[in-house]
Formats: C-alpha cells, structure tokens, sequence
C-alpha cells in the first residue's frame, strides 16, 4: 500500500503515537480533521482505485435490489435505540459490523481479514451507502461512522452488513487498600516463592489520561491519546487509577501512610480515551483497544484495566465493544471491567441489573466495590451500596466476578484536574495538617478495577504462562465469599491477592503448553487451601460459581424494597443455571 497516494486523497493511517500501524484506518480529510457529515464518497472511491486490490460487487440505491431498497426484515440487525431513531432526520453516530465467517475472512467483495485493504472496503462500502464513515477498524469487521435514517435502513439490508449499534458515550465510573487484599504479603513473598511487585507486566489503562509525575512517573512508559488534545489527565480519574495499580509511593514521606499501588514495579500504558469531563466514545474506547492488539508485544501488555463502560442497550453477543475485548483476550490479555455504579436507587433501596458494558462480558473479569470502612481487617468490610449488581441485563449471566476495595480509596492526584478542584475535601492532608498536592480521595468500581488489575499483574509476574482464563480461574477460586451480600453483589467474593500469588506459583510454569489430562499444579504440597490475612482466615474454593453463569428468575431475588434496572428483561433473558 503506498501511504503517500492515500494521504494525499484525504485517507490516511494514524501516526504511531496515536494509533499505531494496522489497527484502525482514519478517514480524514486534507486538512487533517475527521470527516464528519461532509460527504466523502468520491474521495474514497478515488483512494479504493489507487490503493486497494478489492473486488466490490456493486450495490448502489438505483440497483433496484429488493434488498437495498426494502427494510423489511433488517430491522433486527439495529440495535433497539437504532431502530428507534432511525426514523429521525438527524444523522446519528454508530458502529456498522460486518458479517464474518467462520474462518475470520469478511463476507464475499471486501477484500482480505485484517488488511487495509479489508477495512478501506468496508469503508467504501458504507460510503456507497450514503454515511460518513469515521474510522475502520482492521482488527475487526467494523467502521464507525455518521449516517441518517436512509442510510441506516440501506445498510441494514445489506446482507454484508450483521449489526448496526449506536457510537455510545462512556464514562469512568492504598494503604489500607493494599493489606486488605493481602498485597502486602504477596510482596514480602514466602518460603521458595519470592516477593512480587509486578515486575515485568505492561498493564494498559484506557482512561482520561495521566500526569506523568509523582508516584506514576516511574511506571510510565507510553501515553497515547485517542481523543483532542494532549495524553495529560485534565479530568483526575486517569490519573488516580495509575496511581492504584502502579504508583510507587515515592511522595508519601510528609503523609501519615504510604499509598503505595497494588503492582508498584508495573509499567503502565496510558491510552487517554476519556475528556476533560470524563467521557468519550465507544468508537475511541474500541480504537484504544485496537491498538493493544497491535502493541501488545512490544509494551509486554498482559492487562487491560477499564474503569468506564455505558449502559446495555444489546446483548454483549452483538455489542461491537465487546467483541473488541474479547478479541483482546483471545490474543492473551486479561480485561479487567468495572462493574458501574448503578447499585442502588435515589431512594437508597439497591437495584439489581446494572452491570454496565463491557462488564456484561463473560470473557472479562468484572469488578464490584467493598467498602473497607477505612481498617484492613476483612471482617467487617462490606459490599458498597453503588456498586452494580447481576445479573447482566438482557443476557442474563451472574456478574461482578469478584468484588475488591472501591470505596475512599487513596492514590495519586492530578492537581490540576477538574476533580481536585471541585471537590477539595477529597485531598489528603499531609500528618501536620498542612495541604498537600500528592493524593486524593475517590470512591467507585472504578477504583476497585484497578486493584484487581494489579493483582492479576502480581500474578503474572509469578507465573507468566498463565492465560487470562486461568487468571480468571485462580481469582475466582481464592476469593473469600462474604457473609452477608447476595451471590448477585459479590460473584465469586472478595479478591485476596495472597492467594491468588501463591496459588499462580504453585501451577506449573508452562502452564499454557500442559497437555489436557495432565497435572497443572506443579507443587501441589506447597499448597495450603487458604489465607490468613490480618489475622483473617481466608478459606479457598468456598465461592466458586459454577456452570454456565446465567440466572433465573425466581432464584435471583426475594422480598420488598429491591428495584431492577431498566435493562433487566425477564423470561427467556434470564436462564437457568447448575450453581
């Protein structure tokens, strides 16, 4: 492909720093701005004869094709909110998948899998339809773009077209924090398994960005942004969950503790996503993720922490987000999801069904919030009354996973973002009362996710082999059911770092090679099936959740007072389950 050519027409490849080659192919025009509603039809013909081999058959709206000129029966391919606008006379902004088959090669007349070549067509072909495409993706089968109502119903009777979802909006949802979990013991290590900081794990954080100061300054290898601007974290959420997962709490000396991150030698990638309010596009969340996939060698990613999502409006089958996450994770990442904060109502009362997207998942490990009621003694910790329960809404399956340290939790600050400065009893003083700039105070799954982000770096660095599944396994099987919540609050219960290390120890090193049927546990007589944490026992194996992970009605919920989100469908959405 001859880049110059496709630059000079309006099409070009992001830059390295912004995207990196081969992952999403943004259109542009000559000035170097997205297209948005100006019609680039001609120009990306023009660019298709000069740049890319493809054999398009043609399928234009005077073709007289019953297909193309009738919406019956291409209804279903809209996301319900699609449908529903598809009606209006403004253009909307979208995802537009496209069929793929069994052998990952696009439908018939767009060109090669991955290539550019693939992703220009599909481009084309959205063109042809009468939208706007904004960028394509090459990982997958997808083109963001702007279209109206006609071009809507055009592409859905497409048949190269599966799905048409809307472009939603997503938004973001340590000492004591650290010991709760058992990290504290995990670095210190234990006989014949050495401590462990993380050291080796590249952890990408898709977010609002990062300051590149202070106790993250160390971890910091990379920052890229996929929003206007610069990588810096005006907004302040960015930053503290580096600050969780990573900071080395170098600058905690004039403070009464030393907030120090979960994974303190990890290395952190910064994909800024998120604005100077704290929201951003799934598109830009998606093209983040794209990246990943191609840098994913390079930075050593092992984990993927987003503490963001939006609601459900899809089955995560169909959702284009989460396609993107789990090709992440089939490629060998650990996706670690916040859960949202939608656990309970204006009047207090919880509401059940508010995972967010991409939480609803099954292939990431999606995060609740505790409320340690600020000691590190597990015992008296609960589940916070935000933190969104299960089941997902419309497929049904029994989420969050496990449950970590969300609430208060102290890391780095950014003093000079929007959260800092409006809310300044959040800052941490230093021991003499006098201000200090270094930390700040959040609450929120949000702020869970990055402890499990951590963790899961923890345990890489003891077992590289592991894979995300086998991450998933271990978290699930070390965790410490609660007493109290409800299966659908706390999942597989409370994350307990130390056994979550020593048990990734314990499994044999190649442990992605070993042959089904043959032992996976390398020692298994270093093995004692449970934690003593704070002076805590922590029982092992009391809280996993078994077999397909999709609920039912009746054993879901009893009594009053107990709302469901809106998401929440009844019937066939909620299947039964061997639990």
């Amino acid at each position: 492909m001859h880049h110059g050519s496709v630059a000079q027409l309006g099409i070009e490849h992001y830059s390295k720093d912004l995207i990196g080659d081969n992952a999403v192919i943004g259109i542009k025009d000559k000035t170097g701005n997205r297209k948005r509603l100006a019609s680039i039809r001609t120009l990306l013909a023009a660019a298709a004869m000069l740049v890319v081999t493809v054999c398009l058959y043609s399928q234009t709206a005077s073709s007289g094709s019953a297909e193309a000129t009738s919406a019956q029966g291409a209804v279903h391919k809209m996301e319900p909110a699609v449908a529903m606008v598809a009606s209006n006379s403004e253009p909307i902004r979208v995802l537009i998948q496209f069929v793929e088959e069994e052998t990952g090669s696009p439908a018939p007349g767009l060109g090669e899998g991955g290539s550019d070549a693939a992703a220009l067509g599909r481009a084309q072909t959205v063109s042809d339809a009468g939208a706007v495409p904004d960028m394509a993706f090459t990982k997958i089968p997808v083109v963001s773009a702007w279209a109206s109502p006609n071009a809507l119903r055009y592409l859905a009777s497409d048949p190269r077209v599966a799905r048409i979802s809307l472009d939603h909006k997503v938004q973001g949802s340590l000492n004591i924090t650290a010991r709760a979990i058992g990290a504290d013991l995990a670095w210190a290590g234990a006989i014949g398994q050495p401590g462990v900081t993380g050291d080796g794990v590249g952890v990408a954080v898709l977010d609002s960005g990062m300051a590149d100061e202070g106790d993250i300054h160390d971890a910091l290898i990379k920052s890229v942004r996929f929003v206007a601007g610069d990588t810096k974290d005006q907004y302040g959420h960015g930053t503290h969950v580096g600050g969780i997962i990573a900071g080395n709490g170098s600058h905690s000396k004039d403070y009464t503790a030393v907030y120090k991150g979960i994974a303190p030698s990890a290395k952190i990638i910064n994909l800024k996503v998120l604005d100077q309010t704290g929201a951003g596009l799934t598109s830009d969340v998606m093209a983040a993720l794209s990246w990943c996939l191609n840098n994913q060698v390079k930075y050593k990613i092992r984990v993927i922490n987003l503490s963001l999502g939006h609601p459900v409006y899809e089955s995560y089958k169909t959702d284009p987000l989460c396609q993107m996450v789990e090709k992440c994770v089939r490629s060998g990442m650990v996706v670690v999801v916040a859960a949202g904060n939608s656990g309970k109502a204006d009047d207090g009362s919880p509401v059940y069904g508010g995972i967010m997207s991409p939480a609803n998942d099954p292939a990431v490990i999606t995060v609740g919030a505790v409320d340690t009621h600020g000691t590190a003694f597990r015992g008296d910790d609960t589940v916070a009354s935000y933190s969104s329960r299960g089941p997902t809404p419309i497929d049904g399956v029994i989420k969050p996973d496990v449950v970590a340290p969300g609430n208060k939790v102290i890391a780095k600050a950014e003093d000079h973002s929007a959260l800092y400065k409006t809310y300044p009893d959040n800052r941490v003083q230093k021991r003499d009362n006098r201000p200090g700039v270094d930390y700040f105070v959040l609450s929120g799954t949000s702020m869970a996710a990055p402890v499990v982000s951590g963790t899961v770096a923890l345990m890489l660095e003891a077992n590289p082999s592991l894979t995300p599944n086998a991450v998933k396994a271990i978290l699930a099987y070390t965790a410490e059911r609660m007493a109290k919540p409800h299966i659908l609050d706390q999942g597989n219960g409370y994350v307990n770092a130390e056994g979550a290390v020593r048990l990734a120890y314990a499994i044999s090193q190649t442990s992605n090679l070993v042959r089904a049927g043959s032992p996976w546990i390398a020692n298994p007589e270093s093995l004692r099936p449970w934690s003593m944490i704070q002076g805590d026992a922590v029982l092992w194996g009391d809280a996993v959740l078994w077999g397909n992970g999709v609920v039912w009605g009746d054993a879901v919920l009893w009594g009053d007072g107990v709302m469901w989100g809106d998401g929440v469908v009844w019937g066939d959405a909620l299947r039964k389950a061997v639990l």
